[in-house]
């Protein structure tokens, strides 16, 4: 009986851990380039009911269940024109790296660009696109332009200048990335090593202003998971309830 309490015990802590992801994904599920998350269980330690018996068979009982892993989605997410000629989307699997506050690099597929004070491209947090993109004083941010293969175009006083030319980096194995936060994932010894290719290869893709990836988050699919996690929530509190009450029946025998 206290077996099968702890055991119960395993099970609800790891549904409310299901249940925490499912909440981030619908609460970002109007974040520009978000992934959503997805929760794989494990099954725990496993004792023998009887060492006494010959036969190996059937002589196991399992003491429970913990989440494995949060595994990111990396599907696209849907697209949406904005006209805005500093928002870019990312087709196929690249993202653009970006420089962090505290000097490490972090990669995003979020294309909501800024430009700062210093007039820097940056991503929408404030974190500096790189390879870095300065805008000159006198340009004509309205003639801003991002082609299809990254380079960057804009108008000084009147005449074009190239400002560079943003570039994609991928991952081997993006399942593996680092969440940060801020829209942006860092590198582990899981995803692998960034490569910076060339556009159209190596899944990299392309470029397409005015156009933003929305989340890639499916609302009916999260409240479809909420609803199984909160009722395997309940069935597995049921057992904490039946555990209790056989334990306070075997208390009882003694009177």
């Amino acid at each position: 009986m206290l077996d099968a309490l702890w055991t119960a015990a395993t099970g609800m802590l790891a549904q409310q851990t299901a249940l925490d992801v499912t909440s981030n994904n619908l609460a970002n599920v109007n974040t520009i380039g978000f992934k959503a998350g997805r929760v794989a269980f494990q099954d725990l330690l496993y004792v023998e009911v009887n060492r006494r018996l010959a036969t190996r068979q059937g002589n196991e009982m399992g003491l429970g269940t913990a989440v494995g892993s949060v595994q990111t989605q990396f599907r696209q997410g849907a697209f949406q024109t904005t006209e805005r000629n500093l928002d870019v989307a990312m087709t196929g699997s690249g993202f653009l790296a970006v420089r962090r506050p505290d000097g490490s690099t972090g990669y995003t597929r979020s294309g909501q660009l800024q430009v700062d004070a210093a007039g820097q491209l940056t991503d929408n947090v404030g974190n500096i696109v790189q390879p870095p993109i300065r805008i000159p004083a006198g340009a004509q941010l309205d003639t801003f332009t991002i082609q299809r293969d990254g380079t960057v175009n804009i108008k000084v006083n009147g005449q074009d200048q190239r400002l560079g030319q943003l570039q994609l980096a991928v991952f081997q194995n993006p399942a593996g990335l680092d969440s940060a936060g801020g829209n942006a994932y860092l590198e582990t010894a899981n995803s692998g090593t960034p490569q910076m290719v060339a556009f159209e290869t190596q899944g990299a893709g392309h470029l397409e202003q005015g156009v933003l990836e929305m989340s890639n988050v499916n609302a009916v699919d999260e409240m479809t998971s909420m609803i199984a996690t909160q009722r395997a929530y309940e069935a597995v509190s049921k057992i904490v309830s039946a555990s209790d009450e056989m334990l306070q029946t075997a208390n009882n025998l003694r009177r």
